[in-house]
């Protein structure tokens, strides 16, 4: 054996096989290694040691967490050592597609991840996975953070309410970093949450939910209210008006009286309309009969009865004719 490796030592058995045992490879173990007999002639047999080493991320080269401004490029890299070659590719780490350039894809091969126009949907961990068929697989995580204004969303800018009701206005937020959100009444001034106002918000990344809830509402509450968000790349604002919802009440009746009897039936229609700024918004019919002392002859009743149902069915029709109005 020729070597000073103390790594490498020689066994045999019977003095006719003979073993090369190598501890501890190392890469610089790779090569050719010959078995030679010193016999008349010399015999020999070479064979080639192959050593795979597991891919590794090399750090000091490899991105490190990201914050990109959104509508800018996002540029990401992940350099690997092993043998083979380590394979290199990209994916979310929650599994989601990413948006690439204008395709949807799941995985994206390459040291490099490049992707532009930058959106908040692109924001989340990224996984550099690094493979060459010999374990164990290595991975890097690379956070991804997307700044951009706040964006603000509302669904009705019109809301009714009644006197002595509890009523509730919604404004919806977008912003990273996250935005100070409040709200004004109409003289600018910020609510403060106490007993008739609680200013509620619910947060989820960079979703914000914000609800103003309004108790006991009163006259001076019929206003326009103003939300907003703010954070270090912008301003936005919306506003909702809160109207009274009114309502008015009429009345009619239509009885038959038989004269010389002893009796009456009387049918009456309450008719209950609440309104909304001038504009009629709901209609209610209450229609009931009644009568009065003795029971009439048999031939009237009759009558009555009838003229009675044609009443109810009228005063349906009238119900059907104001909702359809409505």
């Amino acid at each position: 054996m020729v070597t000073e490796n103390a790594r490498i030592t020689l066994s045999y058995n019977d003095h006719k096989t003979w073993f090369l045992h190598i501890r501890k490879v190392q890469e610089t173990d790779r090569g050719w290694y010959m078995c030679q007999i010193n016999t008349e002639p010399m015999t020999s047999q070479k064979g080639y040691l192959q050593v795979v080493v597991p891919p590794k991320v090399i750090e000091e080269e490899s991105s490190i967490d990201l914050i990109v401004k959104e509508g800018s490029d996002m540029n990401l890299q992940c350099k690997a050592q092993g043998y083979p070659e380590p394979y290199i590719m990209w994916r979310r780490e929650d599994g989601l597609d990413i948006n690439y350039n204008g395709i949807t894809v799941n995985v994206i091969d390459g040291e490099k991840l490049t992707i532009r126009k930058t959106s908040r949907l692109h924001m989340g961990s990224y996984l550099c996975v690094a493979s060459n068929g010999v374990p164990p697989t290595k991975s890097k995580r690379i956070n991804v953070t997307v700044h951009f204004p706040p964006m603000l969303m509302i669904s009705n800018q019109l809301e009714g309410a009644r006197n002595g009701v509890h009523s509730k206005l919604e404004c919806h937020t977008e912003a990273n970093p996250p935005s100070i959100n409040y709200w004004t009444n109409e003289r600018g001034d910020m609510i403060v949450s106490g007993t008739r106002f609680i200013d509620e918000k619910i947060r989820d990344g960079y979703v914000c939910k914000m609800i103003l809830h309004i108790f006991n509402v009163s006259a001076e509450d019929f206003s326009s209210y103003r939300c907003v968000a703010v954070n270090a790349l912008g301003e936005t604002d919306g506003i909702i008006k809160l109207y009274e919802i009114t309502t008015t009440v009429k009345s009619s009746s239509n009885e038959i009286v038989y004269e010389g009897e002893n009796y009456k039936y009387s049918v009456n229609v309450t008719e209950v309309i609440d309104y909304l700024n001038g504009t009629t918004i709901s209609a209610t019919y209450d229609n009931f009969t009644s009568y009065v002392s003795s029971s009439p002859p048999l031939a009237h009743r009759h009558n009555i009865i009838m003229y009675i149902l044609l009443l109810l069915l009228l005063s349906i029709n009238v119900n059907l004719f104001n909702i359809i109005i409505v």
